[in-house]
């Protein structure tokens, strides 16, 4: 029989047990923090061939900030954690603690592998070291990040990610101070799906205290692209170092199956190709004379699709039995109306055959030889989210991108090329000719946006989406404003906080915070997501007032605590900061009773 580790035993002729042991192991020795407590889950990607052999550094009553983290990397600690490991001899020593080998930028991670080298470790690699190798090995230059971190640890990793050659399209931090063991699966899912972008070419989620495996490759799937772990990158490149492979179904980093593939006029990016199951020889022999996907022959690609139908029963029927003896996948369908009698349905389609390829199978299953009657090009797997979602996010990161500067229409232009898909949107004063290639909408601040594209005219449906994606992004959203006339003949202006302004309410507590007579006095400093606290509250956004100048000379916001005084609502405090050039105007006063009027409405 043979039992976990390999070792097989039996019972000889002679009635005696004949066993041979265990099977000879390679280990790995991992150093984690003391409050690591997710042994099993490092296990779950270790082959039998291989053993991990765990030790921690000493207790730091610390939160989990940039100080913990110098705390767990200094060298002493490590120096002897390095020398405890060892013991078992291990062929490798893994440092894995992201924040603990990132915390001092590329330097303190070249200085933390030297100090378990320095030990004694035949070799040694830490989680940053891990990740950068890991994208490396994907190819990967841009990506999106998620972090249990408060804001100053995230900035970290991206600085370290930087002096790498990896840029970061977005990050989120969830602002845990411990027990970071404990989030669960469904907070890590929701808080990569809101960070991914279309332009980030993988996503990383840090922290070895964070539990990943079983969401890797759903979200993988999910995404259309490689999603990396802290726990993932250092295990697969310990066992990487020892010549095994690590264990870890549908992880394009761990399959090897993350490659960089062509989406033609969309630009590069990373697509997990999933594994094949089916052996080669039962591909037809059709397909496989085929010339396939980017990645070569019988490699999943996904395709848009647009057919132009006749709108009449059984024609849909044709359509997707056609797109079946091509051996394709319709992953998603639209139909978009064209005129009285046709239709065009446009769909996502997985196949092994290439794009020509595919148009030419489709229009021989619907009888038709018309070149222009079905389109095949590219697809991102972005566009897979239905039309209703996607249309609402690239309004949302339109207005986003517009709030940047106004009477600047290249966000609203980035968006609606988006949307319908174009080859490009270009804004020119005055209205094109017309032209089935040719979209035009008013541009917000004047002019005409013109997308174009020359693979496939635009639809009707195409164009009432364009006109309600303007209309929504370009309608004013109320917020109310209150004008202050001062005693002097000073004008302000009252509003409430947006959310971005953290700039100004930080140069305004330093204002209030500094004593003239010994400015050296206060030296407090915030994080962003404190002072972002200030400007959008549980009960609502704080009220900036600011001068005829635009600055900001107070600030009022509604916190959770036990109730100020009389004017305060139940259960909240009022926290009030007035410029010390403006006191002594009842400007506190003031904001105290909209604010307790505010919150009373609400």
């Amino acid at each position: 029989m043979q039992d976990s580790v390999g070792s097989a035993a039996g019972i000889a002729d002679d009635g005696e047990l004949a066993a041979q042991g265990p099977t000879p192991t390679t280990g790995v020795g991992v150093i984690v923090p003391f409050d690591f407590a997710l042994d099993r889950e490092l296990w779950r990607w270790v082959p039998e061939a291989a053993a991990l052999h765990i030790t921690r550094t000493p207790f730091v009553p610390s939160p989990v900030t940039a100080e913990m983290a110098r705390a767990i990397s200094d060298p002493e600690p490590v120096r002897r954690a390095t020398r405890d490991v060892l013991e078992p001899e291990p062929q490798v020593v893994a440092y894995a603690c992201t924040s603990g080998s990132f915390v001092d930028g590329a330097a303190g991670e070249i200085a933390l592998t030297g100090v378990m080298l320095e030990a004694g470790a035949p070799a040694a690699l830490t989680t940053a070291g891990a990740l950068v190798t890991a994208l490396r090995e994907l190819g990967a230059r841009r990506i999106s990040v998620v972090t249990p971190y408060v804001d100053d640890l995230t900035e970290r990793l991206e600085s370290f990610l930087a002096s790498h050659g990896v840029s970061t399209a977005a990050s989120v931090g969830l602002g845990l101070l411990g027990q970071i063991w404990r989030v669960s699966y469904d907070e890590v899912v929701r808080a990569v799906r809101a960070v991914d972008r279309p332009d980030a070419e993988a996503v990383f989620i840090s922290c070895t205290n964070l539990s990943t495996y079983d969401v890797i490759a759903p979200l993988e799937r999910l995404l259309g692209k490689p999603v990396l772990t802290a726990n993932q990158v250092t295990v697969w490149a310990a066992l990487r170092a020892l010549g095994h492979r690590a264990v870890g179904p549908g992880q394009s980093l761990v399959t090897g199956s993350g490659v960089l593939a062509s989406a033609g006029a969309r630009g590069s990016h990373l697509r997990v190709v999933p594994e094949q199951s089916a052996p080669a020889d039962t591909v037809s022999s059709d397909l496989g004379q085929l010339g396939g996907g980017p990645g070569g022959p019988g490699e999943q690609a996904l395709h848009k699709v647009r057919v132009r139908l006749p709108d009449e029963a059984g024609a849909l029927a044709r359509l997707t039995g056609a797109v079946a003896e091509a051996d394709g996948n319709i992953l998603a369908l639209a139909v978009h109306g064209q005129d009285s009698r046709s239709v065009v349905d446009e769909m996502f389609v997985g196949s092994s055959a290439g794009a020509e390829e595919l148009a030419a199978m489709i229009r021989r299953g619907l009888g038709t030889a018309d070149p222009g009657a079905v389109l095949v090009t590219p697809a991102d797997p972005h566009d897979l989210v239905d039309a209703p979602t996607r249309a609402l996010d690239l309004a949302v990161q339109a207005i986003g991108g517009a709030g940047a500067g106004a009477g600047d229409d290249t966000a609203f232009a980035r968006g609606l090329g988006a949307l319908v898909h174009a080859d490009d949107v270009r804004l020119q004063p005055r209205e094109p000719a017309a032209d089935p290639h040719v979209l035009a909408v008013p541009a917000p601040h004047g002019g005409w946006l013109v997308a174009v594209r020359d693979w496939a005219p635009f639809t009707v449906t195409e164009e009432a989406r364009a006109q309600s994606f303007l209309r929504a992004v370009t309608a004013e959203r109320h917020r109310p404003r209150w004008d202050i006339v001062l005693l002097s003949g000073a004008e302000l202006t009252a509003a409430p906080a947006a959310g971005n302004e953290i700039d100004d309410v930080e140069a305004l507590l330093c204002a209030c915070l500094h004593d003239a007579d010994h400015p050296e006095s206060h030296t407090a400093s915030w994080t962003d997501s404190e002072l972002q606290g200030l400007l959008l509250t549980p009960h609502g956004p704080g009220i900036l007032v600011r001068d005829e100048h635009g600055g900001l000379v107070a600030l009022g916001a509604v916190l959770e605590g036990a109730a100020a005084g009389p004017d305060d609502p139940a259960g909240a405090e009022i926290v009030l900061l007035v410029h010390p050039r403006h006191r002594g105007l009842r400007l506190g006063t003031w904001l105290r009773k909209r604010l307790a009027a505010v919150a009373a409405s609400a």
